[in-house]
């Protein structure tokens, strides 16, 4: 059933996708159209839905399986938090939640890559690429997306019944009263649901743009990338330093070991929790100014156009 739900869905976009590609595909390179960085970055809008749709999701089914206010047993809270993850209604709607950031998300990064493929030296290609791009890496990359994230929505009931289990014990240790911790349960669970919803919202929607733009850019044959932060007060200090570095999709840094912190792994822009960060694919060699910090070797070292062209 999911695979016919979600093919159904890939045929509506691949219809909308032609359409306009269709018009635009033949538009004459005229002159080269400067694509500035923060054109890649991903809408904060798609993330701001994602957080109240998931919100959403979680107090309407919350109210369909029902929770009595006189409460008596902690238990019967977890309880009913994994059934809430059972419920048809719940699975459906996870489905659906999920479908409708990723179709977003698609349908935006598209948009960017016809702004970026306007006048450039590789326009004519990109547009043939969108074009054609739901029989290829790019619409598979949207079903793994859409199971990945609906299996996330649907995993959220057992994570928040989890932190529930761990208060209840934290709590009885204490001595408190079941009824009590069971009132407690009650009044947390908007935060804790509401919590969940935003960290689940604002690191997906990044995976999915940066696993988009490198789907592409894998279609179109480019290996490299800039780094780009959002630029202001809330980028970690790992991040910092990785502004403007060029990067390979297949090669990906660890900022925490090349800012001498804990190492935590290897990923590209955007694909670790609470990041918003973003690849900006290099497109062409003279879209960056030269020399440049390269993240070559485990390390960040500056290169000249030349040496850049021997390891690229």
């Amino acid at each position: 059933m999911f695979v016919l739900v979600v093919r159904h869905i890939i045929n509506k976009l691949t219809l909308e996708i032609n359409r306009p590609y269709r018009a635009v595909f033949f538009m004459p390179i005229l002159r080269r159209a400067i694509m500035k960085p923060e054109g890649w970055q991903a809408q904060r809008r798609i993330e701001t839905d994602y957080d109240r749709a998931i919100r959403r999701l979680i107090q309407r089914t919350w109210q369909i399986i029902g929770i009595d206010p006189d409460l008596l047993s902690p238990w019967d809270f977890v309880r009913r938090l994994e059934r809430l993850a059972n419920t048809g209604s719940f699975d459906h709607f996870a489905l659906a939640t999920a479908k409708r950031m990723i179709t977003q998300t698609f349908f935006d990064t598209a948009q960017t890559w016809r702004e970026a493929a306007r006048g450039g030296s590789k326009g004519r290609l990109i547009y043939e690429v969108l074009r054609q791009e739901m029989q290829g890496p790019v619409g598979n990359m949207v079903y793994v997306l859409i199971d990945r994230n609906a299996g996330i929505i649907r995993s959220m009931p057992f994570d928040l019944a989890s932190q529930a289990t761990l208060y209840i014990q934290e709590q009885t240790a204490e001595g408190k009263r079941p009824e009590q911790i069971a009132q407690e349960l009650l009044q947390k669970f908007p935060h804790m649901s509401a919590k969940k919803a935003a960290l689940i919202a604002r690191t997906e929607a990044s995976k999915s743009h940066t696993a988009l733009i490198q789907a592409r850019s894998d279609r179109l044959g480019l290996a490299w990338y800039v780094w780009r932060t959002s630029q202001d007060g809330r980028v970690r200090s790992s991040h910092k330093h990785m502004e403007g570095v060029l990067c390979r999709f297949d090669t990906p840094p660890s900022p925490e070991l090349l800012a001498d912190e804990k190492n935590v792994g290897s990923y590209n822009a955007g694909e670790i929790y609470n990041c918003r960060c973003y690849p900006e694919p290099l497109i062409d060699i003279t879209d960056i100014s030269w020399p440049h910090k390269v993240h070559y070797g485990g390390q960040i070292v500056r290169m000249s156009k030349e040496q850049f062209r021997k390891v690229a």
